[in-house]
C-alpha cells in the first residue's frame, strides 16, 4: 500500500476488481489506486478526460491500457448506482 494514495481508491481498487473481466493480480493494486485517484481528482475538477488523458494517466500510474475500457465502464456503473 501506498501511503501518498488514499486508502479510498484502495476500496474502489477492491470493488473493481470483483467486477472486473481480467483478474486482478495484487502487484496491481497500487497502479490501479493511484490511475482511480489521478482519474477522480480530474473529474472532481472537472478537467476533460479525452481518450489521450486516460492513456497519459495509466502510463504515469503504471497500469495495462487494456484496463482503461474497462475502468471506465466499471465507474460508469459504480457512478450510476
Amino acid at each position: 500500500m501506498n501511503n501518498d494514495i488514499h486508502f479510498k481508491y484502495y476500496d474502489m481498487v477492491e470493488e473493481y476488481a470483483m467486477e472486473s473481466i481480467e483478474p486482478v493480480a495484487e502487484a496491481e493494486e497500487d497502479a490501479l489506486a493511484l490511475y482511480f485517484q489521478l482519474l477522480l481528482t480530474r473529474l472532481m475538477d472537472n478537467e476533460e478526460i479525452s481518450e489521450n488523458a486516460q492513456q497519459e494517466m495509466a502510463k504515469e500510474a503504471g497500469i495495462d491500457k487494456k484496463r482503461i475500457d474497462d475502468i471506465a465502464m466499471f465507474l460508469n456503473r459504480w457512478g450510476n448506482e
